[in-house]
């Protein structure tokens, strides 16, 4: 009788709750209790029905009761009158009701109830308990909902009270701030103007740790300033030009006076304009950024005169790259006597001043180097080479661009005495053949990055070689090499797990069908190079078996992805 009447009344009032409530809300915290109430009765195996308990519900007043219906006959038990006097005396005693005669009646009834009954007696006393803290929760529950709709209300008129409401604003600043991570610098910046709330997340400090911008043509004196006045860690100019002369002399000060010491990593590269000359950047940096590590003025035509005043006032160089620099000899002897034993990284491709008796040095003094670039410096010799690769067994990445002293016991010595090796170009060195590929498959086979792109001499002997025994095998340039149908199918029956990037040009007697085997094979296939073939990419088909492939050919591009 208890049980029953108290699902009754809280029926009730959670209609009536729910009525006080928004059209939204009301619509939500209704969906919710109502599964909490069904979840919480058919738990405890409660049924309103005349059957199972004394009274029936209709349209009488709230609290009235109907009495029970003559049809329905039970057999009078007395242990059942017995518990039920026992249950009223206990939970509803009179005020002018004796105590000894409440404790006698109490004992009587603990001699005379059966077992069964009194667990039944518990049973109800722990379904008072959970209906109670089922309340409790839904009273939990109204008040949060209505928390955050008045905070929905307060938001949506404080910063667009003349616009119709807008659910995106109550996600937190966490989730906003995500969502910035994935945009580039660029776009961050166009995101600052919407509002007062995305500008302050703008300038969250984890945005502008690390700059990078690429193909940049608006840059001026007031955009850097303000980038350097964040503070930045690492600062990245790629392929940026200053034709229309907007960043002066005063203003890269500036920069690099608000970056200070904070700046560690600094990469210009492939910039052009009086702005990003490298001799000038190289100038600045020295005077007021001494704990860079990393250097990168590739392609600025940076001289002697600037890398030497960065050699002197920096601390501990680690990387440094100066490809297509007009450096000689003295910049890189200034450079491994004071950061030699720090020097982790030197790409000097393209430096055509340098000598033999230069990287002589570089091999004795840079005993812990990593990265190697000595492509296309056409006075170095194959003895110095073969010094250079002896003294240097940390090596992880070797690039050997251009080299014609290059040959396969070059290739044999790199594989013996550097075991390391996970990244090795060997492009346009026109004396390498299949049997440098069988010593890579045999002594590199953790090999991740291969260029062998204008080796002539290269077939599908040494293509198979690498595809039975480099199996984390990623990049792959076998352009303008004798590769047939034959080296791509074995490429793609064998290197399919690991192959992102695959470059197959001006190879003629390659067929469509080993393309397509390819790109269906091989599903983590990124972006496949095309040029020069003697067929057209059938691209709907291959659209069909690999959707994330781009296919580079006929120098056109067109990128395959899902809509």
């Amino acid at each position: 009788m208890f049980v029953d009447d108290y699902v009754i009344t809280l029926e009730s009032a959670f209609i009536v709750m729910t009525m006080e409530l928004p059209v939204t809300a009301s619509s939500f915290v209704g969906k919710k209790l109502l599964g909490a109430m069904k979840i919480s009765t058919d738990a405890l195996g409660l049924k309103r029905c005349s059957e199972r308990s004394s009274t029936v519900c209709s349209s009488f007043t709230q609290r009235e009761l109907k009495p029970r219906s003559q049809h329905t006959q039970r057999p009078a038990q007395t242990s059942e009158r017995t518990r039920k006097g026992s249950y009223k005396s206990q939970s509803r005693p009179s005020s002018g009701c004796n105590p000894c005669k409440q404790t006698s009646m109490h004992s009587v009834s603990e001699t005379t109830v059966p077992c069964k009954y009194q667990k039944k007696t518990s049973n109800n006393q722990n379904t008072r308990k959970s209906f109670l803290k089922n309340a409790n929760a839904w009273t939990e529950l109204r008040q949060e909902h209505e928390t955050a709709v008045k905070e929905y209300y307060e938001i949506n008129t404080e910063w667009h009270s003349d616009s119709k409401f807008l659910p995106w604003l109550l996600l937190p600043d966490e989730l906003w701030l995500c969502i910035f991570s994935l945009l580039t610098h660029k776009d961050i910046t166009r995101v600052s103007q919407v509002c007062q709330r995305f500008y302050r997340l703008a300038g969250d400090e984890s945005f502008w740790k690390e700059i990078h911008l690429t193909n940049c043509h608006c840059l001026n004196d007031e955009w850097l300033i303000s980038l350097g006045s964040r503070h930045p860690r690492c600062f990245t100019l790629d392929h940026c030009h200053d034709e229309a002369q907007r960043i002066t002399d005063a203003g890269l000060k500036q920069f690099f006076q608000h970056c200070g010491e904070s700046l560690k990593e600094l990469n210009i590269k492939s910039c052009s304009g009086p702005g990003f000359r490298g001799d000038k950047v190289l100038l600045c940096a020295s005077t007021f950024c001494h704990n860079l590590t990393t250097v990168d003025i590739s392609w600025t035509g940076a001289t002697d005169s600037g890398l030497i005043a960065l050699v002197a006032s920096s601390v501990r160089l680690q990387c440094l790259s100066t490809n297509g620099c007009r450096i000689t000899d003295d910049a890189v002897t200034a450079l491994i006597e004071k950061h030699g034993k720090s020097l982790k990284k030197l790409e000097i491709l393209g430096c055509h001043a340098l000598t033999d008796k230069c990287l002589r040095s570089v091999a004795v003094k840079c005993p812990d180097l990593e990265v190697l670039n000595i492509g296309r410096i056409h006075k170095i010799t194959e003895e110095c080479l073969a010094k250079v690769i002896s003294s240097m067994k940390k090596l992880t990445s070797v690039n050997l661009t251009g080299l014609n002293m290059v040959r396969d016991c070059v290739v044999h010595l790199i594989v013996k005495k550097c075991p390391k090796v996970e990244s090795l170009v060997l492009n346009s060195c026109s004396q390498v053949t299949d049997i440098s590929l069988l010593e890579i498959s045999i002594g590199l086979p953790t090999i991740r990055y291969l260029d062998v792109s204008g080796c002539k001499e290269v077939t599908d002997i040494g293509v198979q070689a690498l595809a039975g025994r480099c199996r984390k095998l990623s990049f792959l340039d076998l352009s303008s090499t004798a590769t047939s149908k034959r080296g791509v199918c074995l490429l793609a029956s064998f290197c399919f797990r690991t192959l992102e990037c695959v470059k197959l040009s001006f190879c003629k007697n390659i067929s469509l069908d080993a393309v397509v085997k390819l790109c269906k094979n091989c599903k983590r296939l990124k972006i496949l190079h095309l040029y020069g073939c003697h067929f057209v990419p059938d691209l709907d088909s291959i659209k069909r078996i690999n959707k994330n492939v781009e296919v580079l050919h006929d120098l056109t591009a067109t990128k395959l992805s899902s809509e």
